[in-house]
């Protein structure tokens, strides 16, 4: 299958931090930026596969140790950005995320999904938003349509739990984060490094990569494997979306995705998203929830 480009404008001079970057969207998001000029910082949980990535980009690259399913060590990587001698961050990409085909906590106490997903970036991004000097993007997807918060119980202890409702739940959850974000720039309400920082939310698409492989059955993993071969498109073709989303002059807090297909695969538009997901007054109250989870677990 044949990849198309977009035009990415030189990024020499820029920095930029993206979590997850050792496979898949978050890998091909680095390679595209570090081609452009940009310096990049990998966050990520894997070190040894992490600098082997940064040993491969043709650019400047730094690793930094971060596993989003541990608080502790998402405040380790904040902390390590935030005394460095000379870090700013031009554009910070959270790409990183999974789902799992069981039920699991985080170390901390969440489901595992939402946990990765979008707790820990949640207190990631707020810890290091002193150091943003241009834009923060969060990689959500279009399963935030069948998603639900229920903020009584966010971590399926009492309702049932499924990989899919728990992944749908996590990415309205990133989309609901990111409107509530950008609202706080612009209102005055967060403290970021420059004036004008925004937000800006992307769907990569139906994406061949390792997150379709997470039923805990082989024998259904080849299946999808099989089926993602024909139909789904490259990381580097998903990717797109991240750097439309990155480095195009765009509304507040828009929503890029492929533009064909359902918004499967494609090239990189402003697409629509859920009416749950455009709802201020929800984005509010998935902060709040958020906020109380993680300081919760610091008591």
């Amino acid at each position: 299958m044949s990849t198309r480009s977009i035009d990415i404008p030189d990024l020499s001079g820029q920095t930029w931090l993206i979590t997850g970057a050792t496979n898949g969207v978050g890998l091909e998001t680095a390679r595209a930026a570090s081609r452009n000029g940009a310096r990049v910082i990998l966050a990520v949980r894997d070190t040894d596969r992490g600098r082997q990535v940064a040993d491969e980009l043709p650019g400047e690259a730094r690793v930094v140790e971060m596993d989003l399913a541990s608080l502790a060590s998402v405040r380790r990587a904040a902390d390590d950005l935030l005394t460095g001698p000379d870090e700013s961050i031009d554009v910070l990409v959270n790409n990183a995320g999974g789902i799992t085909p069981r039920r699991r906590e985080t170390e901390d106490g969440f489901e595992m999904v939402l946990g990765v997903n979008a707790l820990g970036p949640f207190l990631f991004t707020n810890l290091v938003l002193p150091l943003v000097r241009r834009r923060v993007v969060v990689v959500g997807s279009n399963a935030h349509k069948s998603g639900a918060i229920d903020c009584d119980d966010p971590h399926f202890r009492r309702r049932r739990w499924s990989p899919a409702a728990a992944y749908a739940q996590s990415k309205l959850a990133d989309l609901l984060w990111g409107l509530a974000l950008d609202r706080r720039l612009r209102d005055g309400r967060a403290t970021a490094g420059a004036p004008g920082v925004d937000v800006q939310v992307t769907h990569p698409g139906w994406a061949a990569t390792n997150i379709s492989n997470a039923t805990g059955n082989a024998v259904l993993d080849r299946v999808i494997t099989g089926v993602c071969s024909v139909f789904a498109q490259p990381a580097s073709q998903a990717a797109l979306t991240t750097m439309f989303a990155a480095t195009r002059p765009l509304p507040p807090c828009s929503y890029v995705g492929p533009d064909a297909m359902g918004h499967l695969r494609g090239m990189p538009t402003l697409i629509g998203r859920s009416e749950q997901a455009s709802d201020p007054a929800l984005a509010e109250r998935y902060w709040d929830l958020a906020e109380a989870e993680i300081a919760r677990v610091g008591q």
